[in-house]
């Protein structure tokens, strides 16, 4: 018999797994949907995070960077946003929201890598006026490297000419001490020949004084010859990798002089076996001979005061005697000579030649300063910059490209002298090249290194000109002389090209300090000072020159110079004046808090809504009413 009801029972139990297996496929659709929710909030709330870029960077270094100084600062920064699209979660039933930074990318880390990314990316939309090529600009760089070693040599090789001259110096005056006792001996030989006591004594007290500084000047002629060994020895071994480093073509210009150093070392007698220190031996045995003269002097000075004391009358034999005794004690006073070609014709020109280098070499500021500018004496403190407080700065490869586009953004957005602009810190390129805490220090070092650029280029072009070399060389040949060391002459030309050319480049210096143009490779139409004016009249010359309209500027010359630093280095050093500016209207600002790109965590509680609708609700399949979630968001720009 058929039970009634059994269908009713029957469809109750179907609709209950139908309504179960619904509301499970509900709620799992809806878990899925806040996931997405959650995930779409992230993202918004990073987006609207990294909206609130820096303004002040933005708007003077053209940098997009979010201002976080820790992770609890940009944690509760990201809920603010977060927490919007959690209070309209809705059907979602999202609560409890928290953040949690995984990763944070400040634009100091990474060796600058994101610093570089975002400049980089900006200069490439934004080359209005840059023009050359990276080829041009990589042979440009050879072209300083090549310039500086040649700077390097001649300023070393110009230093040794004056030690060598220093050494013909001292020569002369053991010559001179020579000479004068040769003619002191003949002035005495007339002396007894005409019975002259006063006379002979004088000639004796000359004789005697001249030998016995020769001991001194001796000492001053050895030192001087081991001085410019030791000190020619040290430069060959120390420019050795540098010279290796020269182009075949800059090489040929420099073996035959620098050649002749060693040759005149060698002359002085430090050649090794062959040589035996032959004109050091010699100088010591004619000295020798000399100061031997003053033994006996004290039996002369009294034949001579024994003369006196004889009356010319009675004793006129006696007076004969000792007469002939003198005579045959001085025949021993020898007058040695130096055989050895020694000696310069013109010391005047050589010491004028000599206090133009130390006039040239000294304060550089000072010597190309316009007469119409102030010196800025601004300072940092370095102490808080990212150069500072950043350890891995290191030197890194960087593309040839990137390296030019940062180097353009430098001198785009950073002052230099050239700007003449009212910051108190106002050097602002010359600190990114030099990294000093002083103006004046920036500018010394930036200046100093374009005077060893132009130096080395002007030094190759007075080499190359014909009409220049002979100057160089009919002036050499007029110091130098017929009587000294044949190749001396090749010595002082080093010196007169070392002078010549730095003579040159600070007046270029000074031209581009009036914003001037300065040709990086000379021609005869842009060479601005004659060597003739040069020499007689050289800081006059300084003030009197013609204006050249071709060429590059002051703040191209110091682009050129970055080219030589680490990239690295000069991208914090960017950094540090990003800073130093920005601080002074925002005490606290620091680019170490300044953030690239970041990974946040957020969580996230949510509650079951379908589960709960079901027949027997989440207790009958033991499911908590709520659940914790995550997700992550990546914020960069």
């Amino acid at each position: 018999m058929r039970q009634k009801g059994s269908i009713t029972v029957f469809l109750s139990l179907i609709l209950v797994c139908v309504s179960a297996l619904i509301f499970a496929l509900l709620e799992s659709a809806r878990t899925a949907g806040v996931r997405y929710y959650l995930q779409t909030a992230a993202d918004a709330a990073m987006d609207s995070l990294y909206s609130n870029f820096h303004k002040e960077l933005w708007e003077n270094y053209r940098l997009i960077l979010y201002e976080g100084v820790d992770e609890q600062t940009v944690e509760k920064d990201y809920m603010r946003y977060v927490k919007d699209y959690i209070d309209k979660s809705n059907i979602y039933k999202l609560d409890e929201p928290k953040a949690e930074v995984m990763d944070l990318r400040r634009i100091t880390d990474d060796s600058a890598f994101w610093f570089e990314n975002e400049l980089t990316e900006y200069m490439k939309y934004n080359l209005v006026d840059f023009s050359g090529s990276v080829e041009s600009f990589e042979e440009a760089k050879k072209d300083v490297e090549q310039a500086n070693i040649i700077r390097n040599i001649t300023v070393a090789y110009g230093g040794h000419t004056k030690e060598a001259v220093k050494v013909e110096k001292s020569l002369m005056r053991i010559t001179e001490s020579l000479n004068n006792i040769s003619s002191a001996k003949s002035e005495l030989e007339a002396y007894i020949a005409a019975q002259d006591e006063e006379g002979c004594r004088a000639s004796l007290i000359t004789i005697e004084s001249e030998a016995d500084s020769l001991s001194d000047k001796l000492k001053l002629y050895e030192e001087a010859a081991d001085n410019f060994e030791k000190s020619l020895s040290n430069t060959e071994s120390e420019l050795k990798e540098e010279w290796e480093k020269l182009t075949s073509e800059n090489k040929e210009l420099f073996e035959e002089g620098t050649g002749d150093y060693r040759n005149y070392s060698n002359f002085l007698g430090w050649g090794g076996k062959y040589f035996q220190r032959r004109i050091t031996t010699e100088v010591i045995t004619k000295v020798e001979a000399a100061k031997e003269n003053s033994q006996n002097m004290a039996e002369r000075y009294e034949l001579i005061d024994s003369i006196a004391e004889l009356d010319a009358d009675e004793d006129a034999d006696e007076i004969e005697d000792k007469w002939e005794l003198l005579e045959l004690s001085c025949n021993d006073i020898s007058t040695p000579v130096i055989d050895s070609a020694h000696g310069i014709a013109d010391e005047s020109r050589e010491e004028s030649l000599e206090s133009m280098m130390d006039f040239l070499s000294g304060d550089i500021i000072s010597l190309v300063l316009p007469s119409d500018r102030y010196l800025s004496l601004g300072s940092v403190d370095k102490a808080s910059f990212p150069s500072s407080l950043t350890n891995n700065i290191s030197a890194k490869e960087i593309d040839p490209v990137d390296n030019l586009l940062l180097n353009e953004y430098s001198a785009r957005f950073f002052a230099d002298f050239s700007d003449n602009t009212d910051k108190e810190f106002a050097y602002e390129l010359e600190y990114i090249y030099a990294g000093f805490d002083t103006d004046k220090a920036n500018l010394s070092a930036t200046l100093t290194d374009i005077l060893a650029l132009r130096t080395g280029l002007n030094y190759i072009h007075i080499l190359s000109d014909s009409e220049k070399m002979e100057q160089v060389n009919d002036l050499a040949l007029t110091i130098a002389g017929t009587a000294g060391f044949p190749k001396l002459s090749v010595l002082i030309s080093f010196l007169i090209l070392s002078v010549w050319s730095l003579a040159e480049s600070v007046a270029d210096i000074k031209a581009l300090l009036n914003k001037e143009k300065v040709a990086f490779f000379k021609t005869k139409e842009d060479w601005r000072l004659g060597l003739d004016s040069l020499m007689n009249s050289p800081k006059s010359v300084l003030d009197d020159m013609d204006k050249k309209e071709s060429g590059l500027d002051y703040e191209s010359y110091t682009k050129y110079l970055l080219l030589m630093i680490d990239s690295n280095l000069r991208d914090y050093r960017m950094m540090d004046m990003m800073q130093n500016n920005i601080s002074g209207k925002e005490a606290d600002f620091k680019m170490e808090s300044m953030i690239y790109a970041s990974k946040i965590r957020v969580y996230a509680k949510s509650y079951r809504v379908f589960s709960s609708l079901s027949i027997g609700g989440t207790e009958l399949i033991s499911l908590s009413p709520s659940y914790k979630l995550y997700t992550e968001a990546i914020g960069a720009y």
